[in-house]
């Protein structure tokens, strides 16, 4: 198995185990895999709007990563995270994206009345002012989570936060 970058190991050790793991914009999917190959997450969801993404993905998922011993299932969405009609519960990570993507993915989510996630794990590679005010005046958003944790990795020069979300019982 491959070795995670230090941002990407905090965001999976932030996985809520025992629960669904949704990947928004996973790209390579180094996430969602290790979430997949740990066996502590029953399902793990691929979300990324380029469908030859998604596309390599699961032929590489199913050639080098998949085995008959995990219990657990792998979905693979080659559509934008914002037109997703969620209702597992469990951990969305949006991650590696800017900022108006993952306030566009909220939106798009909670217009689904499908902001049902347990923890939301946020981390914008710009504007991460902007996405923090943002979060601190939507009021959708303000009703259904609170803040549990603010994470930050040095990663490439520079410190970028991990904003960890937990939905308010």
């Amino acid at each position: 198995m491959f070795r995670l970058s230090d941002r990407m190991q905090a965001l999976f050790d932030n996985l809520l185990r025992g629960e669904p793991v949704w990947d928004f914009c996973c790209d390579h999917g180094y996430l969602g895999l290790s979430a997949y190959r740990s066996g502590y997450f029953p399902e793990v969801h691929f979300v990324d709007q380029v469908p030859h993404i998604i596309q390599k993905l699961k032929v590489r998922f199913d050639e080098k990563h998949f085995r008959e011993a995990y219990p657990q299932r792998a979905f693979f969405w080659a559509q934008s995270g914002e037109t997703v009609a969620a209702t597992a519960g469990g951990t969305a990570v949006i991650a590696g994206v800017g900022m108006h993507t993952i306030s566009d993915i909220l939106q798009g989510i909670h217009e689904k009345n499908s902001l049902k996630f347990n923890r939301l794990i946020l981390s914008s590679h710009n504007y991460e002012e902007k996405l923090e005010q943002f979060l601190e005046t939507w009021e959708p958003f303000l009703r259904t989570y609170k803040r549990t944790s603010v994470c930050e990795v040095f990663e490439n020069g520079r410190n970028r936060k991990l904003l960890i979300f937990d939905k308010i019982l």
